[in-house]
């Protein structure tokens, strides 16, 4: 796991101008990016990017899934995403993959899509830009999936079997768990109804006109944005989009995109869920908050603030499971989205065996002793030292990120208007506030995250240890018992020991050799019969990357 890139992550998931939704940010979309919007509603986005060379992402994004689908509709959605590859206007049956797999650009590694409760997005990646006429004809397929698919009857009973195996092997462990507890978690939402998959019965028996009536309702331009970013011509490839995507027809009625929220409440929802193929047993307290409408940059100081305090707070839950202090295995918080209107703010225990609410205690402890003290100067002065350093290798490496990513992106801005910064302003932005963060400001903001309204429990574990979940009495009591409690505040000896004390003694080199196939690289033998091999690399700036292996285990076998 990259630490570093997932501190990035952390703070740049947690900030959201939609082009049609409530969703708005007040920060400039990066001027690089070309973008417009057609006369019938479709929004581009164009980003030159030359990671790597001669190749381009495309990238179809639609601000509706599952959540829009009506009770007999349950799980057309997703059956409509796999017949986006079945048949559309321009390209027969199983033409499109075909057209690109016979250009090199494969199914499943290259061309994909995913549906989700409230979006449904599909890419064509690492197309080859020097083909014109690929361009044009990936292009046309983006065309096609807006409003001319073929949906025939055949294809449409073809494809029941493939969802039903989809259906199948969709039903893991997690998944199982997942269908008893959303119920309590989305309580009084239409998202407690929806799992995108779908209800078998239907996705077996429903009539043809039900899949057409959702596509011709939902796929139309106004919901619709085309993502091209690549070692491209932007000024060439706008107009393309132009004389492509302009012709598509925009009905005069259209149904409103609608957003579910989930109902608040003051009292403490409670749920649990077994499944004989669950591993562990684990127990999460979630808050429930609000999404802000608007993405701006005091948001963005919020967000920093957040993965701040989840940092601080996992890196006390770590040191209590390296010295073996809790009844814990392992122990955790983040933030996370639920909804396109709410994220929940999360606090979870893996137990050790039949010590779940203990292990929940050791959990809401640690966290009401953050909340009650504060985080120390010492662990603010670490965390900013190690956040500002996940910045700069990523402002060392911004010729790195590749079209994907950048895609991603974008996509996340037409959705959420989550901002869209260029690498330079993204760095001046974020590193500017964190480096402003007083420890007062963090320690009165981490009283307000934790609050006693909209919460939920959620205990999970095998069948054969259901028997002994806590109930909800006990975990209430348990989290008053905490706030009751007397406790003193965290305290760490600072630790200025070397990391290695004693003298190194070197070993000689005994002989050189070359590494077939790379020739920058130089291999050296030492006296003590180690090998090392080092290759000096650009592509990830100030960073260097060790690795050790002794050759062991099997590989001893004859």
């Amino acid at each position: 796991m990259n630490t570093k890139k997932n501190i990035i992550i952390a703070i740049m998931s947690l900030s959201f101008q939609g082009a049609f939704s409530q969703f708005k940010t007040t920060i400039p979309l990066h001027k690089d990016v070309t973008t417009g919007k057609l006369k019938n509603g479709l929004t581009y986005y164009i980003l030159h990017n030359e990671e790597p060379k001669d190749r381009a992402s495309f990238y179809f994004v639609q601000n509706v899934g599952a959540i829009l689908e009506d009770d007999n509709q349950n799980g057309l959605a997703h059956f409509l995403e796999h017949m986006a590859f079945n048949g559309t206007e321009h390209f027969k049956g199983k033409g499109i993959i075909k057209m690109l797999e016979k250009n090199g650009v494969s199914f499943g590694k290259d061309i994909n899509a995913y549906t989700a409760h409230d979006e449904t997005v599909y890419n064509i990646s690492t197309v080859p830009v020097t083909n014109e006429k690929l361009i044009d004809s990936t292009l046309w397929v983006l065309h096609d999936w807006s409003g001319s698919l073929s949906l025939t009857n055949e294809e449409i009973d073809a494809e029941r079997g493939v969802i039903r195996e989809e259906w199948r092997t969709r039903r893991t462990s997690d998944f199982r768990l997942k269908m008893q507890t959303d119920p309590v978690l989305y309580k009084g939402s239409k998202y407690s109804k929806r799992d995108v998959i779908g209800d078998l019965n239907i996705i077996n028996n429903f009539k043809y006109p039900e899949l057409r009536n959702y596509y011709k309702k939902w796929y139309r331009p106004d919901l619709q944005a085309v993502i091209i970013v690549g070692d491209i011509d932007v000024k060439a490839m706008e107009q393309k989009v132009k004389t492509i995507f302009s012709g598509i027809p925009l009905a005069k009625k259209v149904a409103p995109r609608t957003y579910f929220e989930i109902p608040k409440h003051d009292e403490l929802y409670f749920g649990t869920a077994s499944d004989k193929e669950a591993s562990s047993t684990n127990i999460t307290l979630q808050y429930v908050l609000d999404e802000p409408l608007v993405k701006d940059s005091i948001l963005s100081r919020k967000n920093v603030m957040n993965s701040f305090y989840t940092s601080i707070l996992n890196n006390r839950f770590k040191e209590l499971i390296l010295k073996n202090q809790s009844s814990a295995l392992n122990l955790g918080t983040f933030f996370q989205p639920i909804s396109r209107l709410n994220t929940s703010f999360n606090i979870s225990a893996a137990a050790k065996k039949g010590k779940t609410l203990e292990a929940f205690e050791d959990a809401y402890t640690e966290a009401e002793r953050l909340k009650r003290f504060g985080i120390a100067q010492t662990e603010l002065d670490r965390t900013k030292k190690l956040f500002i350093s996940s910045y700069d290798d990523f402002i060392s490496n911004k010729d790195k990120v590749d079209n994907d990513s950048w895609a991603d992106k974008l996509t996340n801005y037409f959705l959420k208007a989550k901002p869209f910064l260029s690498a330079e302003d993204d760095y001046k932005l974020i590193v500017g506030i964190i480096k402003s963060i007083t420890l007062e400001e963090i320690n009165a903001y981490i009283k307000t995250i934790q609050k006693p309204t909209n919460q939920v429990v959620l205990v999970t574990g095998s069948d054969e240890d259901k028997a002994n979940f806590p109930t909800k009495e006990a975990v209430v009591g348990v989290m008053k018992k905490v706030e009751n409690k007397t406790l003193e505040p965290y305290t760490k000896k600072a630790n200025n020991e070397p990391l290695i004390a004693k003298e190194l003694k070197p070993a000689a080199v005994k002989k050189t050799f070359e590494v077939p196939g790379i020739a920058a690289a130089k291999g050296y033998t030492l006296e003590n019969g180690a090998n090392v091999i080092v290759l000096p690399t650009t592509y990830s700036q100030d960073q260097v990357v060790l690795t050790a292996f002794s050759k062991g285990g099997k590989s001893l076998v004859k």
